[in-house]
């Protein structure tokens, strides 16, 4: 892996400036001598990220064990809906705080956020395991939690883009993968954790395994060394308007509405496959376990998404799997058994990894200027910040209006995934002036 990640990194980035190139350098603190460093940094960049996702994301994936568990036991005769709105406000404090982490990274690089954010992320989760009331868990796990994720994931995510140029799609899959793992252990774990030991201990468990993962990744994760120097260096030269200049930008306004369509649906399954599972005639087991086949199948999907994207264009494969997902999810009406539960999870896993994985890619192939990375992806991620917010409760209201059936609940979801992918493949026909492989 190591040959592979490293391998992006051009020559003329490596070697020292000639004498030449040193008189025609307008700024020494900008000189390519600048962008120097270990063949090896890189790769830690990718592991540290690997091991923070684990964590952040990968707990976010396993929600579906804990709107299982609420709905059952913890807060029992609660509807749905209404407790699905915890996972929801995580998601979207996570979302909207890139509008504040992203510019915050720009500025200060990633420890300065990385180190602070870890610590509130475990304080969140030792505050959620002695909450017992839906205002408790509303505090702790939704907002908290997502205010930690989200000074985790800028960080990660911007970070990892910055190091890497050609292989950034498999870089940034590899990492997002690493969400996928979790989801696939986390549920495992708090589920025989939650029924040997209980709830609250199962969560401070959770909260020292995190903490033994994201202290070394808060020397992992750094910004990358020439991008630190021009922005200490050349605070002079950052564009003016960049704010202005972002709505003027029509490819990346496609882009933002295609993945706030796509992630008004996508997220969906991930909430409810456990209690459609259990509506369908499995057992509690059978169905908190759905949850880890959806992310054992996106373990492979994010890796492999991200690969295919820098060989076949990272918005053709995003739309693809956008079009995928929604197929699958209309496929639901007639997928009742339990066999063809299990295999929609992993099908669906594999294809909505995609989607996690490229939307920073995406964004970063389009911004030629990576001193404003930060904010072009926190901006993104704020604007789509409403679809997590609103897409998994608007679902359970459904599922009610329904009288627990998910008819309706299906044909939400996989009509705004087919208009996010009808939107992204018009944003793959503008094209980008001197983007290769789009």
């Amino acid at each position: 892996m190591t040959g592979t990640l490293t391998g992006t990194l051009s020559i003329r980035e490596t070697r020292p400036p000639s004498n030449e190139e040193k008189a025609q350098s307008p700024t020494p603190a900008t000189s390519v001598a600048e962008d120097v460093y270990p063949r090896w940094r890189p790769p830690l960049v990718v592991v540290g990220g690997f091991l923070t996702y684990f964590c952040t994301y990968g707990f976010m994936n396993a929600w579906g064990t804990f709107q299982f568990y609420y709905h059952e036991v913890l807060l029992a005769g609660m509807s749905n809906s209404k407790i699905a709105w915890i996972g929801a406000l995580q998601l979207f404090i996570l979302s909207i705080s890139g509008l504040v982490v992203g510019p915050l990274y720009d500025t200060w690089g990633a420890t300065r956020i990385f180190a602070p954010g870890a610590v509130l992320y475990v304080l969140a989760i030792m505050f959620a395991s002695v909450s017992s009331q839906y205002y408790q868990l509303i505090l702790a796990q939704g907002i908290l939690l997502g205010l930690g994720t989200a000074m985790l994931f800028f960080p990660t995510i911007t970070a990892v883009s910055q190091w890497y140029g050609h292989s950034r799609g498999f870089a940034l899959g590899i990492v997002v993968s690493g969400s996928s793992l979790g989801g696939i252990c986390w549920p495992l774990m708090l589920e025989r954790l939650i029924r040997q030991i209980g709830f609250p201990w199962a969560m401070r468990t959770a909260g020292f395994l995190c903490l033994a993962l994201l202290a070394p990744s808060a020397f992992l994760v750094v910004s990358r060394p020439r991008i630190v120097r021009e922005r200490m260096d050349d605070q002079d030269r950052r564009p003016p308007n960049v704010i202005h200049s972002l709505f003027k930008d029509l490819l990346y306004i496609a882009l933002v509405i295609g993945m706030f369509l796509v992630q008004w649906g996508m997220f969906i399954p991930f909430f409810y496959l456990p209690t459609y599972g259990s509506s369908n005639g499995m057992d509690a087991d059978e169905a908190n376990n759905l949850v880890s086949y959806l992310n054992a199948g996106s373990f492979v999907g994010r890796i492999a998404s991200g690969y295919v994207a820098d060989l076949c264009g990272r918005l053709n494969v995003t739309f693809g799997c956008s079009a995928v997902c929604a197929v699958l999810v209309f496929c639901l009406h007639a997928i009742t058994g339990k066999g063809s539960i299990i295999a929609f999870s992993v099908l669906y896993g594999i294809f909505s990894g995609g989607l996690i994985s490229l939307q920073a890619a995406c964004v970063s192939q389009i911004t030629a200027d990576t001193r404003i990375l930060g904010l072009r992806i926190g901006a993104m991620m704020a604007a789509c910040s409403f679809a997590g917010l609103t897409g998994s409760p608007i679902a359970g209201a459904l599922i009610s209006h329904d009288h627990g059936a998910y008819g309706d609940m299906i044909n939400f979801s996989g009509i705004v995934l087919s208009a996010g992918a009808i939107v992204l493949a018009g944003a793959r026909g503008m094209g980008a002036p001197g983007v290769k492989a789009f």
